[in-house]
């Protein structure tokens, strides 16, 4: 596996939006894998973003791992591991708040599809311009954002406010980047 430096200098180019909503609907399709079998997702958007919480925290731990025992990861089977905790948690957390997202727009009269375009577009923007060296490395910084507006969009359902598609559609940014980087890890293998 190439060290996490090597994939971000690897990713750092300009972004196509068709190559970015490409790789977002494999990454949704591998995230349905993440559903309960058998069961009907849940029709509320909070419910939908609450949960994909438990798999957020996982894919900041496997993000962190990646870095902190770049060692560990020359082992194949630890680096399959890590890796495919960081593809299912980024997946499914990506598939659940893709579901949130038309759920609320549903509820609220909107195209939920209208604000996925600025998903690839903020994710082409990180992705092109993401330093290899930054501190915190972008693939944990990245992980840890998901995470923090995927509670920002939880509040912002809760309270009713005009942000919450925003919300979502930032969380699903980050969520695509993770997405991306996973792919690019384990095609190199």
């Amino acid at each position: 596996m190439r060290t996490p430096q090597a994939i971000y200098r690897a990713l750092a180019r300009p972004w196509p939006a068709d190559q970015l909503a490409e790789r977002y609907r494999a990454a949704y399709d591998r995230g349905a894998s993440d559903m309960p079998s058998g069961e009907p997702p849940p029709d509320r958007p909070i419910t939908l973003l609450a949960t994909a919480i438990p798999r957020l925290i996982s894919l900041a731990v496997a993000a962190n791992v990646l870095h902190i025992l770049p060692a560990a990861l020359a082992d194949a089977a630890i680096g399959n591991d890590v890796l495919g905790t960081l593809d299912l948690t980024a997946a499914g957390s990506l598939h659940r708040c893709h579901l949130a997202l038309h759920a609320h727009a549903r509820a609220e009269g909107y195209d939920a599809d209208d604000w996925l375009p600025l998903a690839y577009e903020q994710a082409a923007d990180w992705l092109e311009h993401a330093p290899a060296a930054a501190d915190p490395p972008a693939l944990i910084d990245h992980a840890q954002q998901a995470g923090r507006y995927a509670a920002v969009a939880i509040g912002s359902l809760d309270r009713d406010a005009p942000n919450a598609p925003e919300a979502i559609t930032d969380t699903l940014a980050h969520l695509l980047i993770v997405c991306v980087f996973a792919d690019a890890a384990s095609t190199d293998q």
